[in-house]
């Protein structure tokens, strides 16, 4: 610092040589003191662990499609892949169309689909209450009308009413416990018809 102070006294008093050397040093000093600055203000570096997921974009994907099982009078029954928001009639195309016994009024073409249903299309000889009962006599959840529905036990024509309702709004029953998801229906009235229902 003392020989700092001397080269700025004689800078003062006009020599010219002391000048030149006065701003190189001052130069190196700024240099130095901005090296310095920078190394204490820099950022510490982010620590732990990170990765990358592919797990949102697979499920943004899944998402899209749905799964449908379409069997009965079409031409290449099976389970097939179709966009959320397809309608029966995207699943009967996809499965090669309505076979000539199709009974194209068994299913409703216009309805949207939901995802893991299965699709019955049945043929034109399974027409009024044989559409909707078995060779055993058990009456049909996905295929059967209200009058049958109403011959059930326990079921009057206000509660078949919220079956078909159910059945059309949710793509059919997949299982015979899904009664109980229909208002009205509880442990005890399952258990008077469970014997007497098929899907």
């Amino acid at each position: 610092m003392e020989w700092l102070k001397n080269q700025v006294i004689s800078a003062l008093s006009g020599d010219q040589k002391v000048s030149k050397q006065l701003l190189i040093a001052l130069a190196g000093v700024v240099a130095v003191a901005s090296l310095v600055l920078v190394a204490v203000n820099r950022p510490e570096p982010p620590t732990g662990e990170f990765s990358v997921s592919a797990d949102e974009t697979v499920n943004e994907v899944t998402q899209q499609f749905l799964y449908v099982h379409v069997v009965g009078e079409v031409q290449s029954p099976g389970m097939y892949q179709l966009p959320i928001g397809a309608r029966l009639v995207d699943a009967v195309f996809a499965a090669g169309g309505l076979t000539e016994e199709a009974d194209n009024a068994s299913v409703n073409l216009a309805r949207e689909l939901t995802d893991g249903e299965q699709i019955i299309v049945f043929s034109i000889s399974q027409e009024g209450e044989a559409a909707g009962t078995t060779s055993s006599g058990q009456v049909s959840l996905n295929r059967a009308g209200d009058k049958e529905l109403e011959e059930l036990p326990g079921i009057g024509p206000a509660l078949a009413a919220r079956i078909i309702a159910w059945r059309e709004a949710n793509g059919g029953f997949k299982s015979v416990q899904d009664l109980l998801k229909v208002s009205g229906i509880g442990e005890s009235l399952l258990s008077g018809v469970i014997d007497l229902v098929t899907l």
